[in-house]
């Protein structure tokens, strides 16, 4: 008995032993599998960006030849087409250059004209209220649905952040000052808004009307017209102090043949329907244009979207950031 039993308490040993070895082996894989799957990410992810600048210069290229061609823009010309998803040696092969090293990558993304949305700068251009801005954000509203309380946030939010801007560019101010992440620093000095997303900060009503404005207003740097050639009819309505019928002919209209200047839309809208163009908050071309591009590396996806601002033939990227992928997406066309 004494035998058998120290017999089974050493084959139990044994079997811990064998447990335990098992697990320490199996968290070691572990780990060493963690470690090789976080190399390869950032590895893709590296291959993304590189391969996503490359598509922001290749958008830049596209608006820079548009812009020797044509002083008028509008849907019909090629920064308009979107990129379906297609295989990166594909274009390589185009031109006549080997893939080499080069991962199995796909490309997909697309141009669209920032101009075509109201952009909520035009409220307070150097600081100061423009109320043809503000009568033409309060139409669009109306007819989003949007109530007067994120109306009047964002007015003021605007007002106050361009306000803000102004001061700082005529004071010496740290750099570290200028915060974009938040209404106002510890100082409770107000912060300049840079992105749409910003304006979530100045209030929980703003932030939940977003979502509704976000297809049809845009903040850019600087006070811009809409581009009445690419801007969907409910932007046009609301510019334009249109009904939604004679905004959705006006799409129509330029459907066969673009505005080639504000005149045009007079004549489009005929004599009785004509309102007063007012000429900064309408036009027919274009300086600032968002470029969203997605990579995918086999299971990976990675997407960016660049603002780039064309004056002339000159192009320059403003801001980069990351975006979901379905972004890149060709978009759905916006009433």
């Amino acid at each position: 008995m004494p035998r058998s039993r120290s017999g089974g308490a050493a084959l139990i040993t044994a079997l811990l032993i064998a447990a335990l070895a098992a697990v320490m082996v199996s968290g070691m894989l572990w780990h060493q599998w963690g470690a090789i799957s976080r190399e390869q990410t950032a590895k893709e992810a590296t291959q993304a960006r590189w391969i996503l600048r490359g598509a922001v210069d290749w958008a830049r290229l596209i608006l820079r030849e548009d812009a020797r061609n044509s002083s008028v823009d509008d849907l019909s010309e090629p920064w308009a087409v979107p990129l379906a998803e297609s295989r990166l040696s594909t274009f390589l092969a185009a031109r006549g250059q080997s893939a080499g090293s080069l991962p199995d990558a796909w490309l997909e993304g697309h141009i669209t004209d920032a101009q075509s949305r109201f952009n909520l700068a035009n409220l307070a251009p150097a600081g100061r209220p423009d109320p043809a801005a503000a009568a033409i954000f309060g139409r669009l509203c109306a007819t989003l649905g949007v109530g007067d309380g994120p109306l009047n946030a964002i007015a003021s939010g605007i007002a106050s952040s361009a306000s803000s801007s102004q001061s700082v560019s005529l004071t010496t101010i740290p750099a570290a000052a200028s915060l974009p992440s938040a209404q106002t620093d510890a100082s409770g000095s107000t912060l300049p808004l840079r992105d749409l997303q910003d304006l979530a900060r100045l209030s929980p009503e703003v932030a939940a009307a977003l979502p509704q404005l976000a297809p049809y207003v845009t903040l850019l740097p600087q006070p811009t017209p809409v581009n009445a050639n690419t801007a969907s009819a409910t932007v046009l309505a609301a510019v334009l102090d249109l009904s939604a019928d004679a905004a959705a002919r006006l799409v129509q209209v330029r459907t066969r043949a673009y505005f080639r200047s504000t005149a045009d839309i007079t004549t489009a809208l005929g004599q009785q329907q004509a309102p007063t163009i007012p000429p900064l908050q309408v036009g027919v071309s274009s300086g600032f244009f968002d470029a969203t591009a997605a990579v995918r590396i086999g299971q990976f996806a990675y997407a960016e979207r660049a603002l780039i601002q064309r004056v002339g033939l000159l192009t320059q990227v403003l801001r980069m950031q990351r975006v979901p992928p379905w972004l890149a997406q060709s978009p759905a066309a916006t009433p």
